[in-house]
């Protein structure tokens, strides 16, 4: 039997956590365990309750989702958070990155894109919606984080398998189809592999892979 991902939420407008729980009704890898209206009520819980991603709003009316991230971080780093929120201002994305939010998500998100979140988020990996990517992958997780090391140690199986698959020259179509993932998800993990090594295209990402010897000549 698949182990459910156990899901948190963390939200101060009920008819959005009734939502939210409507959407994932049925599906059968993801069970919502709690809920929260404000930060205190969340802390409160935590405490009692084991989970998997809590689902997190920046505007709660008694702190902000961005200290609540902070102090979970701190408190429980291996617990990990998606932001999700109508808040999509390039000082609140800069913001949850540097608390070390592992996804951040608009509320006008898709369900498919949703759930493909949650679900890579669980996997390990990092998950930003397309608009909020175009302004994290500009720039502004080399200024928080600085430049990564050129060591492929850093990177991923999976980033590895992409690395390999661009470099053989199959499209983000092709690579999606061989392995099982939405071509969304293979711009994220590329985007990742080139901030991680300091690269700026995929030219330079097929170099980097043949004299790393992930690809054969």
């Amino acid at each position: 039997m698949t182990k459910k991902i156990k899901i948190f939420i963390v939200e101060d407008h009920k008819i959005v956590r009734d939502g939210l729980k409507a959407l994932l009704l049925g599906v059968k890898d993801i069970e919502i365990i709690a809920e929260a209206a404000t930060g205190k009520a969340f802390f409160e819980q935590i405490e009692k309750i084991h989970t998997d991603i809590v689902i997190l709003d920046i505007g709660l009316p008694d702190m902000s989702g961005i200290d609540i991230a902070r102090k979970l971080i701190l408190d429980q780093p291996e617990m990990k958070i998606i932001i999700l929120t109508a808040n999509t201002d390039e000082n609140s994305i800069v913001q949850a990155v540097k608390a070390g939010v592992q996804g951040f998500l608009s509320k006008d998100t898709p369900k498919e894109e949703f759930l493909e979140a949650i679900r890579s988020v669980q996997s390990g990996e990092q998950y930003f919606g397309d608009a909020i990517s175009k302004i994290v992958y500009k720039g502004y997780i080399n200024t928080i984080k600085g430049k990564q090391p050129k060591d492929k140690k850093s990177l991923t199986n999976r980033e590895l398998e992409v690395i390999k698959l661009i470099s053989e020259g199959l499209s983000y179509k092709e690579i999606a189809e061989k392995l099982f993932i939405s071509v969304r998800t293979v711009e994220t993990h590329r985007n990742n592999i080139l901030e991680k090594l300091n690269l700026n295209n995929n030219i330079e990402l097929v170099k980097y892979a043949i004299k790393n010897k992930i690809v054969d000549l």
